[in-house]
């Protein structure tokens, strides 16, 4: 069967883009979404802004992957992903599978300087929920990978939380 991606045109929808003001916003909502929930997922969705990883590389991170300094600017080591598919398409059976970084071969690193807003709120995650046992940073209480519909959902509810109801109508942040 041949087939083509479809092409893109790269182009950034500036509708969505928050501000930094609206993305510290969201940020402090997602914290109140859930007892447990948006806690934990509120440095996951900061990786993000602030470091602009894709979900599947947050998922991914590790703490041997972050060079978190006392004072000024860090350091994230990508090497991982971790994406979430059907069990029938892992190599594992699992519904998330340790991939290599998208576009990349499997051995390349990519580093991703971080902010000291980013480091400091990394090692406030890190102090208050640890890490799973191979070091992954976002995962549930139990020690599992949180779902793609899990952080759509917390992100969906920070929006109503942080957004004025004309934003939320809108597709900032969407």
């Amino acid at each position: 069967m041949k087939w083509r991606p479809p092409k893109q045109n790269g182009a950034v929808d500036r509708r969505v883009v928050v501000n930094p003001a609206q993305a510290r916003e969201l940020l402090t909502a997602v914290s109140y979404v859930g007892r447990l929930r948006g806690p934990r997922l509120r440095t996951m969705f900061a990786c993000m802004y602030f470091a602009g990883l894709r979900p599947a590389e947050a998922a991914g991170l590790r703490r041997q992957d972050c060079e978190l300094p006392a004072t000024g600017w860090g350091l994230i080591n990508l090497k991982k992903t971790r994406p979430q598919t059907n069990k029938r398409y892992t190599d594992s059976g699992e519904t998330f599978d340790d991939r290599g970084l998208k576009h990349r071969d499997d051995d390349i690193v990519r580093p991703v300087p971080i902010p000291p807003e980013l480091v400091a709120i990394l090692r406030e995650h890190l102090d208050t929920f640890g890490t799973a046992e191979d070091g992954r940073l976002f995962v549930t209480s139990s020690g599992r990978s949180f779902s793609g519909s899990a952080y759509a959902q917390v992100w969906k509810r920070a929006r109503a939380l942080a957004l004025m109801p004309e934003q939320i109508e809108s597709p900032l942040a969407a």
